[in-house]
C-alpha cells in the first residue's frame, strides 16, 4: 500500500514542485511571505490530485460517503501544509546553491515534501480514508 501511496502522491508531488517552481522561479515570489505562500498555493494545487488518485488507488473503500472523506483529507492536508511550509523555510536558510537552474528554494521546497510524505500517509490512512464503523460488527459485539 505504501507504494501505490508514494506513486499517487509523487504525482500529486510533481504538480506540487511545478506550481512551486513556477510561482517563485517563474513569477519571482522567492523573498519572506512571498515565498511562504509560493509555496503553500503549490501545495494545494497538489491536494486535488492527491485526493483523486490515493482514494482510488491506494486506500480500500471506507464505506463513507466521499464528502466526509474530502472534509477529512482537507484537514489532514492542512496539516501538512502547515509541515511543508514551515520545513520549506527552515531547509531554505541553509540550502546551498548547488546549480544554477535548480535554487535553494526549490531544493527546500523538494526536501520538505519528502518529509511530509511520511506524515501524510499514516495520517490519510488512519484520518481521512479510515474505515466506516460495520453495523453488522457494532451488532455482533453488543451480542456478546
Amino acid at each position: 500500500m505504501f507504494h501505490r501511496f508514494l506513486l499517487c502522491s509523487g504525482l500529486a508531488a510533481a504538480v506540487n514542485l511545478g506550481m512551486g517552481y513556477l510561482l517563485y522561479a517563474g513569477a519571482g515570489l522567492a523573498e519572506g511571505w512571498q515565498y511562504a505562500a509560493s509555496v503553500a498555493l503549490a501545495f494545494l494545487s497538489g491536494m486535488g490530485v492527491s485526493f483523486a488518485l490515493n482514494r482510488r488507488y491506494t486506500f480500500e473503500p471506507s464505506g463513507r460517503v466521499t464528502r466526509a472523506e474530502a472534509a477529512d483529507f482537507f484537514v489532514v492536508s492542512v496539516g501538512g501544509l502547515a509541515l511543508t511550509t514551515l520545513l520549506a523555510q527552515g531547509l531554505r536558510l541553509h540550502m546551498p546553491t548547488l546549480h544554477p537552474h535548480l535554487p535553494p528554494e526549490a531544493l527546500a521546497h523538494l526536501g520538505a515534501v519528502g518529509l511530509t510524505a511520511i506524515y501524510s500517509f499514516f495520517a490519510h490512512k488512519h484520518v481521512s480514508f479510515r474505515h466506516a464503523d460495520r453495523p453488522e460488527a457494532i451488532v455482533k459485539g453488543l451480542l456478546q
